[in-house]
């Protein structure tokens, strides 16, 4: 019987700390994970829209829509697709977007050693840097989950963490991606969406259903009195 209960306690334990772990790699607890941006203010009723995982081919068409709309956008991306495709990050940044950091080959965060991440991090600022001169201050963790030792390679390199309020599912085919974006946005929201896809290699992805649910996007939270604005204006420091 005693043996069964400490089963039962150790068992406990296990799933008591796997939900932790969950929570603090997802939620926005502070103290083991660093701070992180999931929403700004809602003064002036702004709003970010940010995309991860490229530059791909995609990524141009969401220039032109943005550049057409005069929309402000953040790019989080990745490393490796960087490489493959300067030019658009070139465009990216003369059309006066923001540029961040989304590690370069988009690993799952779980069971990896801090310099394993942080080599992650590092090739990509280089890989930024060498084609636009500069290195991002801001970091969207893969997946949007933090892991231990984040928060030492994020202040050493200067980095702010950033997720998001809210998203349009366009990962999932079966998702509506106007409908799913606009239903929780409001002042002060980030935005997610994606010009490129987390498995490589990313020539393959197809973001046309992005593409073509952005103007929507747009345009309905505009009717609802939001202002695009860029990701900067919701950092404090």
């Amino acid at each position: 019987m005693e043996h069964t209960s400490l089963i039962l306690l150790f068992g406990a334990a296990l799933v008591a700390g796997g939900g932790f772990c969950v929570y603090a790699w997802n939620g926005r607890t502070r103290h083991v994970f660093g701070p992180a941006l999931f929403r700004g203010p809602a003064e002036g009723r702004r709003v970010a829209l940010t995309f991860d995982d490229g530059p791909t081919a995609y990524t141009e068409q969401i220039l032109d829509i943005l550049r057409a709309r005069n929309v402000p956008a953040t790019f989080f991306v990745c490393g490796r697709n960087v490489d493959r495709y300067p030019h658009i990050l070139s465009r990216i940044q003369a059309e006066g977007h923001a540029i961040g950091n989304h590690s370069y080959s988009h690993p799952h965060p779980y069971f990896h050693r801090r310099a394993f991440f942080a080599s992650q991090i590092d090739r990509t600022q280089d890989a930024i840097a060498r084609v636009t001169g500069q290195r991002p201050k801001i970091f969207r963790p893969p997946y949007g989950k933090r892991w231990f030792g984040l928060k030492s390679v994020l202040r050493e390199r200067g980095l702010h963490c950033i997720k998001w309020s809210d998203g349009g599912f366009d990962w999932l085919e079966e998702s509506d991606i106007v409908r799913d974006t606009l239903r929780g946005v409001g002042p002060g929201s980030i935005i997610l969406l994606h010009d490129g896809k987390r498995d490589f290699p990313s020539e393959q992805a197809d973001r046309s259903r992005t593409v073509s649910a952005l103007p929507a996007i747009i345009d309905g939270a505009r009717e609802a009195g939001l202002t695009f604005v860029p990701l900067a204006e919701f950092l404090t420091d």
